[in-house]
């Protein structure tokens, strides 16, 4: 069963809604936490969804740690996804039961898809597909726009990281503890890519400030290394190679392909 978080500044009602009620029929989402950093308010009838109005806009990332805060204990396994994308009906039934399986070593579930589809193509849901779970040790793609994961699992971003960079230091943060991250394949999604992170000039500033934040956490903070990690270890993140050698950290920007 799955807690789904969404934040949302209702830049588009319209696949906001056709996305509310396609989780409220999914028998494996058991709630879903729209946090409105809009402040306006959102009248929704839906009974599984709870909505948490803000005074202010949170931003993305501390949107994302309040749903998991809010989420109920009693469900083990969230999901957090824009608001501008709808997906195959089975989709989270299929995510639902990959995370049910004795899988322990299972970090964060994401998805690989192609964004700006038009408005128009919004009429229907997605066909269903029988989706493929592959592992990977890079992240890539839209990971951040819908991904899955074990509430145990999930590491609390920093609350200076506003927007940006929040499902790479999830992501990192899982390989670290040994956890092993995967990408959904065989997924046709539909995404509008509502660009409400590209809303405003302050929006695009944070951009690299949240990138600067990220770089600095980076997932491989010695205080989050085991003493034999600390000694040696090899991590990617966010295009470099971080190699710690006897508790010294080298960084390496790897080569374009």
């Amino acid at each position: 069963m799955l807690s789904i978080i969404i934040p949302t500044m209702q830049k588009d009602l319209e696949v906001l809604t056709k996305l509310l009620n396609q989780l409220q029929e999914s028998d494996s989402v058991g709630e879903i936490i729209l946090i409105d950093n809009s402040s306006k308010g959102f009248s929704c009838n839906l009974s599984k969804v709870k909505v948490f109005v803000q005074k202010e806009n949170l931003f993305v990332n501390p949107a994302w740690n309040l749903g998991i805060k809010l989420s109920s204990k009693d469900i083990p396994y969230f999901g957090i996804l824009n608001d501008d994308i709808i997906f195959p009906n089975n989709l989270f039934k299929n995510v639902d039961e990959f995370l049910s399986k004795d899988n322990s070593d299972v970090g964060l579930v994401g998805i690989d898809c192609v964004a700006n589809t038009p408005k128009s193509q919004f009429d229907t849901y997605p066909e269903d597909s029988e989706c493929t779970f592959e592992p990977i040790n890079k992240l890539y793609g839209f990971f951040g726009s819908a991904f899955f994961g074990r509430k145990e699992n999930y590491f609390e971003i920093p609350n200076e990281m506003k927007v940006f960079y929040g499902d790479h230091f999830l992501f990192t943060r899982n390989q670290q503890n040994h956890k092993q991250n995967y990408v959904i394949k065989n997924l046709m999604v539909k995404h509008l890519e509502s660009l409400t992170s590209h809303s405003s000039k302050k929006i695009k500033k944070l951009f690299k400030s949240d990138r600067k934040i990220c770089i600095k956490h980076n997932g491989v903070e010695h205080q989050q290394l085991s003493f034999l990690q600390r000694l040696f270890s090899v991590t990617f993140y966010h295009n470099h190679y971080v190699f710690c050698l006897l508790g010294l950290k080298m960084k390496f920007k790897a080569a374009r392909k």
